[in-house]
């Protein structure tokens, strides 16, 4: 019987040295299609070249980033501690494709849609829409090279059916719920090339429900765009100016670099009275040197007499611009908010880029800490809604239960 013992434990002891072996000789692999697949040319990077990069891109995010704290709390992850399985998974990629994905699996585990590495479709994208800027970071000859771009703009060619910046389909919807009473517009993207052609459209169909007692504005799915889109919306539907300050911290040195990222209204975290520095998080005071106060101003247009009240239906998706006005609503008394809590991410200046040296692959990054009006970070707590419901969008508007949330109120 103890003989029989004995061998079991040492059965055992075997099997754990040996999971033990297997985990240490495990390698994180990056499966990757071929390099074209991504808009990306393959140069054949060395494996120093490609870590070099990723130590690159670390000390960037740690010094500039704004959410690690906040990515821990939220989904457990510590991408700072992460270090040396991600820079494992560097070395296991065998070519630039591989790379490039490694680097995006990389990037997603900061859990931000305002945090990606650029794919040729997106680099092209945004160097079209920031062509007439001379955009500093866009122009680094190893990423016109990488993305196999030869700096004439006009051979940009961009497939519309995916392009986010610019949409050409219709994003506005109006409709009547109930005849003289609930009154209906979706927007589904903020998009800066609808904002003047939409001005008259939503001005005319204000119009025509002024007298009604509800008005729905549906920006379900809208994942952001241009702040004007919403404001013209706001400015038809008030009579009087409507202010709400936000505060933004920033840590770090790369907004300085660049003109076009630079805050030149910050202020040093220093000159906050304590108070008023102790209502943040205490992140903001440790990690974050500089903020500035936002203030989001709506004129009224004087156009419409609509003396009803107003709901903004919100889902998780609402992001970014789209953010602001679903905070903005909320924090003003604008509207009503139904649904369910937002994306989040509320941002005031321009999202930064950085080029990678040895790939020239183009990253971007959140580097600005928005707080709310209660002080919590927007990113981490983003705009709960007045009334929880069921934010599922139904092609029959009577069947939507955001919608039936609004007549049942």
């Amino acid at each position: 019987m103890k003989r029989y013992v004995r061998l079991s434990f040492l059965y055992f002891i075997l099997s754990i040295l040996l999971l033990s072996a297997c985990s240490r000789g495990s390698k994180p692999s990056t499966v990757a299609m071929e390099a074209d697949y991504y808009g990306i040319i393959e140069t054949n990077l060395t494996t120093e070249e490609k870590l070099e990069d990723f130590e690159h891109m670390y000390s960037l995010l740690e010094d500039n980033y704004s959410f690690f704290q906040v990515n821990k709390r939220l989904n457990n992850v510590d991408w700072l501690g992460n270090k040396r399985n991600y820079t494992r998974k560097i070395k296991n990629t065998t070519n630039d494709a591989e790379f490039f994905v490694a680097i995006d699996e990389i990037l997603s585990d900061l859990n931000n849609s305002h945090v990606n590495v650029f794919n040729g479709e997106m680099y092209k994208r945004f160097y079209k829409h920031f062509y007439p800027y001379q955009h500093e970071i866009l122009n680094y000859e190893k990423s016109k090279e990488r993305y196999n771009f030869d700096g004439d703009v006009n051979n940009i060619e961009i497939n519309e059916e995916y392009d986010f910046l610019i949409i050409q389909d219709d994003v506005l919807d109006t409709e009547i719920v109930i005849e003289n009473e609930v009154a209906y517009m979706a927007i589904k993207s903020m998009s800066a090339n609808h904002i003047r052609e939409d001005y008259h459209k939503i001005e005319n169909f204000l119009k025509g429900v002024e007298d009604y007692p509800k008005l729905i504005i549906d920006i379900r799915g809208n994942t952001g765009g241009f702040d004007d889109y919403w404001r013209n919306i706001v400015g038809f539907l008030v009579d009087e100016e409507m202010v709400v300050e936000y505060y933004s911290f920033y840590r770090g040195d790369y907004r300085d670099k660049y003109e076009m990222y630079q805050v030149g209204g910050a202020s040093s975290i220093e000159d906050l009275n304590d108070d008023i520095l102790l209502k943040f998080p205490p992140e903001v005071r440790k990690n974050f040197d500089r903020y500035e106060k936002n203030y989001v101003t709506v004129q009224p247009w004087n156009k419409i007499n609509f003396q009803g009240r107003v709901y903004l239906l919100v889902d998780r998706y609402v992001f970014s611009s789209a953010e602001k006005f679903a905070s903005f609503a909320k924090d003003s008394g604008f509207a009503t908010l139904i649904g369910e809590t937002t994306g989040g991410d509320r941002v005031f200046r321009e999202i930064p880029f950085a080029y990678l040296p040895n790939s020239g692959f183009i990253i971007r990054f959140s580097s600005e800490l928005g707080i709310n009006v209660n002080y919590s970070i927007n990113m981490e707590t983003r705009t709960s809604p007045h009334i929880e419901t069921d934010a599922s969008i139904s092609a029959i508007l009577l069947e939507d239960k955001a919608i039936q949330a609004v007549i049942e109120d």
